[in-house]
C-alpha cells in the first residue's frame, strides 16, 4: 500500500475550498450533513442529554443501507412520537421485538432486529456505567485513542455496533453539536471516504493486499484514518469541515457517473449478481457534463468504484478506469 501525501493535500484542499465557497457539488440543496437542525426532532434542544441520546441512536443507521438524511428524518419522527424509548431509564419497559416494530413503522426497517438488540444493551450500559448520559463518555477525553477505549466494542468494553468508524461518527456528531470540545480525530472512514482516496489514487494497493472484501481491510482502514488525522494536524484543518466536504462529495457527485452505477439481479445477499449499466445514453452524457464536467477535482479522478459492490456485497473494488462520453455524443447534445 502506498499513500500519495502530495495528492492528498491537493485533493482535500480543493474539496475544502469548493465546500467553503459553495461550488459544485456543494451548491446543491442536499449538500448538508444529516444532523442539521431541520432534520432533527422538533422540540429537541441543542446540547442537552436528550440531544446527545438522539445522536447516539442515530449512529446505528450510519452504516449504510439507508441514506443518512432519510435515516435522520425518520428517526426524528420516531422521537417525536415516542421520546421515552431513547431514555436509559425506560429500558426496563422496552422489548427488542417492539422496538423493531417501531423502527419499521417509520421506515427504518434495515437491520431493525439487530439494532433493537443493540439499542437495549447500550441503553443498559449507559444507565449502569455513565449515569444515563452519553455526554459523560467524553469527559476528560482529548484523543481519539481514549475515545476508542471507552466506546469501541472490544474486550467486553464499549457499545454494541461501535467500532472505529462509529467512534469517529459519534465524535463528529457531538463536536458539531458543541457537546464535546474540539480535538483532532480521524473522520469516519466509510465507503464515500474510501472511494475518494482510491479513485484519486491517494491510496493505492496491490491486488495481493485485498481479501474477500476487496480493499476493505483493517490495515487499509487504519492507514486511511491516520492519513486524515495527520492531514488535519499538519495543515490546521477542522476535521468537522473536512468530514463534511469528503463525505458529501462522493454521494453528491461520484454516484452520477454510470461507471459507478450497477444493475442488480435477484437478491441473494453477498452473492447477488451485479453488472455495470450500459452507456453512453444522451441522458447520461448530459448528466456527465453537469457532474464530472464540473467537478473541482476531476483531473485526478481515475477509477470507478461502484457503491452496490460495497452495500450489497460488502466489498470495495476498483471496477474500471473512469471514462467520458464519446466526443460525438458531446457535440450532439442540445439543451
Amino acid at each position: 500500500m502506498k499513500i500519495d501525501y502530495e495528492r492528498a493535500r491537493t485533493v482535500f484542499g480543493r474539496l475544502l475550498e469548493a465546500y467553503t465557497q459553495k461550488e459544485y457539488p456543494f451548491n446543491q440543496p442536499e449538500a448538508t450533513p444529516p444532523q442539521v437542525p431541520e432534520n432533527l426532532p422538533r422540540k429537541l434542544q441543542t446540547g442537552t442529554r436528550e440531544h446527545a441520546l438522539f445522536l447516539f441512536a442515530l449512529c446505528y443507521w450510519m452504516r449504510g443501507g439507508i441514506k443518512s438524511h432519510t435515516a435522520t428524518r425518520q428517526l426524528a419522527q420516531l422521537y417525536d412520537a415516542s421520546p421515552s424509548i431513547f431514555l436509559p431509564e425506560s429500558v426496563s419497559s422496552l422489548t427488542s421485538a417492539q422496538l423493531a416494530v417501531d423502527f419499521r413503522g417509520v421506515g427504518l426497517g434495515f437491520n431493525a432486529d439487530e439494532i433493537a438488540d443493540a439499542w437495549l444493551d447500550n441503553l443498559r450500559k449507559l444507565a449502569e456505567k455513565w449515569t444515563g448520559d452519553p455526554r459523560n463518555l467524553f469527559a476528560g477525553i482529548t484523543t481519539y485513542e481514549e475515545a476508542c477505549e471507552r466506546i469501541q466494542n472490544r474486550r467486553g468494553n464499549g457499545f454494541r455496533g461501535f467500532q472505529e468508524k462509529m467512534v469517529s461518527m459519534l465524535t463528529y456528531f457531538f463536536m458539531d453539536a458543541g457537546i464535546v470540545d474540539r480535538w483532532h480525530f480521524p473522520i469516519p472512514v466509510d465507503f464515500h471516504v474510501l472511494r475518494t482516496v482510491f479513485a484519486h489514487e491517494i491510496v493505492t494497493a496491490e491486488p495481493g493486499e485485498a481479501n474477500g472484501n476487496g480493499f476493505y481491510t483493517k490495515p487499509i482502514l487504519a492507514a486511511v484514518r491516520e492519513l486524515f488525522r495527520n492531514y488535519c494536524v499538519d495543515y490546521g484543518v477542522d476535521p468537522l469541515r473536512l468530514c463534511d466536504a469528503v463525505w458529501l462529495y462522493s454521494g453528491l457527485a461520484c454516484n452520477q457517473h454510470p461507471g459507478n452505477q450497477s444493475n442488480v439481479g435477484g437478491r441473494h445477499g453477498r452473492k447477488t449478481d451485479l453488472w455495470p449499466v450500459a452507456r453512453w445514453t444522451s441522458a447520461q452524457t448530459r448528466t456527465y457534463e453537469r457532474t464530472c464536467g464540473a467537478c473541482p477535482v476531476a483531473a485526478t479522478c481515475r477509477w470507478c468504484i461502484p457503491s452496490a459492490e460495497y452495500y450489497i456485497r460488502g466489498r470495495l473494488v476498483l471496477r474500471e478506469e473512469r471514462d467520458s462520453p464519446p466526443q460525438g455524443n458531446l457535440f450532439s447534445i442540445s439543451y
